[in-house]
C-alpha cells in the first residue's frame, strides 16, 4: 500500500513518518505500489467501457419494449409507427443510460464532474434535453416519414420547456442527494432514523498522512485543491465498494457500511486497496500539479451504534455509541505501529479475507479513550 512502503519497495522504518511527502524535482522517491491481481482494485478505461456496455445491454431492450407501446397507440398500428416508437425508446434508454453511467464511473471529465452546484445542474439537465429532443426528432424525420414542419410546431416548443424543467428537477433531487451523502436524503423524507434505533455498522476511517508537512509546501489554496482530488479520489472508490460516506472532518474520511453490505466480498476490506490503487493510478497527476503524491492511514471496526436523526435549524444523520470512538483510535494508532491498514478483531473475525491479502495479529492493545483492549490486526498485500 502507498503508505507503508518506501520509494525502493521496502517498508517504512523508524521516525518516517511523512512518506506521502513527494518532490517534484525527484520523483524517484515517488512511493510505488505492489499491484495485486486488480479485480477489485482501481477501474481502468477498459473496464469502465465495459461496465457501459453491461448496462446497455441489460436496459436497451427494456427501453425499445417500452418504446413500443406509444408507437402502436399514438401512431396508425403500422409497422412503421411501431418500428419508429421502438427505436425512439432504445435511443432514448442509450442515451440517458450511457450519460449517467459514464457520470457515474468516471468517463465524463473530472473537470465537469466536480463544477459548481449550478453549473451541474443546468449542463447535466441541457444534456439531458439534448438526448431527449434528439432521439425523438431523429426517428420520426427519417423512419416516421414526418415532415420537419409537421414536427416543429408550439406543442414541440411546450414539451421541450416541460422536459426541461423536469430534468432540472431530478438533477436537482440528485444534488441535494449528492452534496448529503447517498441515500440520507431518501432516510430523511421517508423518516427512517426519526426514531433512533440499534443497528450493527461497520467504520472506516481514512486519514491523509502528513497534511500538515503538504499544507506548508502547497499553501492553504493548493493544499484545499490537494485535498479535494485526494477525497475525490477516495470517495470513488468507497461507493464503488458500497459505502456510504458520512462525513469529512478536516483531512480525514469517515465511512460506514451496514454490516451485510460491509461484510459482502470483503467490501470494507477491498475499499481501502481500491484506494491505493487510484491514488497511485493517479500518481503522475498529483506529482505534475501538486508536486505531491497522498498516502493515508485507515482504521476498521465495526459494532453497535444508535442511528438517528437530530437537530431542528438543520437535521443529520448521527450514529451514537463506542464504535465510531474505537474506529478513531484505531486509525490513530496506526502511526503507533507504522501499519496503513489497521482492524480490529471483530471485523477480522466476521469477514471473509480475499485471497492476496495478508493478516497479521498485533494482539490486544490498550486504545487511549477505549476502556477495554482490542485486538488489532495489520492488513496488508
Amino acid at each position: 500500500m502507498t503508505c507503508a512502503v518506501s520509494a525502493n519497495g521496502e517498508r517504512a522504518a523508524g521516525q518516517d513518518h511523512h512518506p506521502a511527502l513527494v518532490l517534484l524535482r525527484d520523483p524517484a522517491r515517488t512511493p510505488k505500489i505492489a499491484r495485486p491481481s486488480r479485480a477489485d482494485g482501481y477501474v481502468t478505461r477498459s473496464e469502465q467501457w465495459q461496465i457501459m456496455a453491461r448496462v446497455l445491454a441489460a436496459v436497451t431492450p427494456l427501453g425499445a419494449l417500452i418504446g413500443l407501446i406509444p408507437g402502436y397507440f399514438l401512431g396508425d398500428g403500422t409497422t412503421r409507427s411501431i418500428v419508429t416508437g421502438a427505436l425512439i425508446g432504445f435511443l432514448i434508454a442509450a442515451g440517458m443510460v450511457a450519460f449517467d453511467v459514464g457520470w457515474a464511473v468516471g468517463l465524463i471529465p473530472r473537470g465537469w464532474r466536480e463544477a459548481p452546484f449550478l453549473v451541474v445542474l443546468v449542463t447535466r439537465s441541457l444534456a439531458w434535453l439534448a438526448i431527449i429532443v434528439t432521439t425523438i426528432a431523429v426517428p420520426l424525420l427519417t423512419i416516421g416519414g414526418v415532415a420537419w414542419n409537421e414536427l416543429v410546431d408550439p406543442g414541440l416548443a411546450w414539451s421541450v420547456v416541460i422536459s426541461f424543467v423536469a430534468a432540472l428537477v431530478i438533477n436537482f433531487i440528485a444534488q441535494v442527494n449528492r452534496l448529503l451523502g447517498r441515500g440520507v436524503l431518501v432516510g430523511l423524507i421517508l423518516g427512517r432514523y426519526h426514531r433512533p434505533r440499534e443497528e450493527v455498522r461497520i467504520f472506516l476511517f481514512v486519514d491523509l498522512r502528513s497534511s500538515t508537512q503538504i499544507a506548508e509546501k502547497l499553501g492553504n489554496l493548493r493544499y484545499h485543491a490537494f485535498l479535494k482530488r485526494f477525497v475525490a479520489d477516495v470517495s470513488t472508490s468507497a461507493l464503488r465498494h458500497g459505502a456510504d460516506i458520512h462525513r469529512f472532518v478536516g483531512d480525514e474520511v469517515v465511512l460506514t457500511w451496514t454490516e451485510r453490505k460491509g461484510l459482502e466480498n470483503a467490501a470494507c476490506i477491498q475499499t481501502v486497496f481500491a484506494m491505493a490503487d487510484a491514488i497511485d493510478h493517479s500518481s503522475g497527476d498529483y506529482l505534475a500539479e501538486f508536486g505531491a503524491v497522498p498516502s493515508f492511514w485507515a482504521g476498521l471496526h465495526m459494532g453497535p451504534v444508535v442511528t438517528g436523526e437530530i437537530g431542528t435549524v438543520k437535521h443529520e444523520i448521527v450514529y451514537l455509541g463506542d464504535t465510531p470512538n474505537t474506529t478513531a483510535r484505531i486509525e490513530q494508532a496506526c502511526r503507533d505501529f507504522e501499519r496503513t491498514f489497521l482492524a480490529s478483531g471483530d471485523v477480522v473475525e466476521a469477514v471473509t479475507i480475499p485471497d492476496g491479502i495478508t493478516v497479521e495479529s498485533l494482539g490486544p492493545i490498550d486504545l487511549r479513550g477505549v476502556g477495554n483492549s482490542v485486538e488489532l490486526f495489520a492488513l496488508d498485500r
